[in-house]
């Protein structure tokens, strides 16, 4: 006898929107995003770097989409984290994304407001020209995020023309406060910024005696910030004491010739970078500079784990250099063909090397890397030994062990 069981339809249970804004944001890879310690990658070339963070933002955008459009159900949950990281690579998208974060705010309020939700702006337009209306669009749609915490900016500033020295224009300085006058006050309205990439924009107007200019804020959460030479003297405070970036953990620093700012860089490093545990060193300088940095760095980072140096040449790290007390040590020679005696060279130096507590010297150079494997026979039988039974592992940009 055969029997037959039925049993009624039964509607599975509601997922909570919790869970699912949770699922949302590891689809998308926001938790990374939106985590400032993840920006920095001092295992790859910074060109890397910049494609790879392009890369990520741009899969991101594309799986936030995705999930908006199943239905109008995730739609309407799926605004929040589709607004929490914003990444502009055209001009014409500064137009069509303030027409719908001001038609938004018009129907919301507080933190309805799909502005109110942004952490994260990234204004990556590097093929097109900006127009002076496009800056006005700029600071019109920075003006609909309050909370910004991350912000990149890397498009083409006025003048056009002049690819080194840019200014700011004063519109999108005032896109946060309607009084602002300079970046300073752009920072000292953002207490919740934690990482600020603007290296080559100056951060005053540039027809302002230094006197009159805005001193820098605190900035009590900024944990990462990209500062170039020429413009290191606006983040020093008046008060020559005074740390205004007590949490700042990574530093990058660009120094182009000519002039090398030493007092203000010395300043600097003594007022704000006892608590940094990365550093990256872009030195135009000559090779004989480079111990009076890793003195500067031994006195003054106590707390420093890696170190990485874009060098003119692999000539400029000399023989007996002492390392402040870093595990990892990232070199890069910005010559784009080294010859086989400059190679010759750095092995020689980082035989010489005094770093007892390096484990990791990485080479950011794709070709100098295949270009020492090849040639490892021609360097000193007595340079391959030490290099192969050392303390520390002589890599290549993908980890493997050049010199085994």
């Amino acid at each position: 006898m055969t029997s037959v069981f039925t049993s009624p339809l039964q509607t599975p249970p509601r997922v909570p929107p919790e869970v699912w804004l949770r699922i949302f944001c590891l689809a998308a890879d926001l938790e990374d995003l939106l985590n400032c310690d993840n920006l920095l990658y001092p295992d790859f070339p910074r060109m890397l770097v910049k494609q790879y963070e392009l890369q990520r933002l741009k899969d991101s955008l594309r799986t936030k989409r995705s999930v908006a459009l199943v239905c109008r159900t995730w739609n309407e949950l799926a605004l929040e984290i589709l607004y929490q990281s914003i990444l502009i690579t055209r001009v014409d998208t500064l137009a069509s994304l303030h027409e719908t974060l001001q038609r938004h705010t018009l129907i919301a309020q507080g933190k309805n407001r799909l502005g109110w939700w942004t952490k994260r702006l990234d204004v990556l337009i590097d093929d097109e020209r900006c127009e002076s209306s496009d800056y006005t669009m700029l600071a019109a749609l920075v003006r609909q995020l309050p909370n910004l915490s991350i912000v990149t900016l890397s498009m083409p500033m006025l003048p056009f023309n002049d690819c080194w020295l840019r200014q700011l224009p004063t519109s999108f300085m005032v896109s946060l406060t309607e009084a602002c006058e300079d970046l300073m006050m752009l920072l000292a309205a953002s207490p919740n910024l934690r990482v600020l990439r603007c290296p080559i924009c100056s951060p005053t107007p540039a027809d302002r005696a230094s006197r009159s200019r805005l001193d820098v804020p605190v900035m009590s959460k900024l944990e990462s910030i990209t500062l170039m030479s020429v413009f290191l003297r606006d983040y020093l405070p008046r008060d020559k004491d005074a740390n205004h970036l007590p949490a700042l953990r990574q530093l990058t620093y660009d120094c182009i010739p000519p002039p090398f700012f030493d007092h203000p860089w010395k300043n600097f490093v003594k007022l704000t970078c006892a608590n940094l545990t990365s550093v990256t060193l872009d030195l135009s300088l000559p090779g004989e500079s480079l111990q009076n940095e890793f003195d500067l760095l031994s006195e003054c980072c106590a707390v420093l784990d890696k170190l990485v140096i874009y060098l003119r040449s692999w000539l400029e790290f000399r023989p007996c250099l002492v390392l402040p007390p870093v595990s990892f040590l990232g070199l890069h020679s910005n010559a784009p063909k080294g010859l086989l005696f400059h190679h010759q060279a750095l092995v020689s130096a980082l035989v010489t090397l005094t770093a007892p507590k390096l484990r990791t010297v990485r080479l950011l150079h794709a070709n100098a890397a295949e270009q020492i494997r090849e040639n490892a026979s021609s360097f000193a039988a007595e340079d391959r030994t030490y290099l192969a039974s050392c303390h520390f592992s002589l890599e290549d940009l993908k980890g493997r062990v050049l010199l085994p």
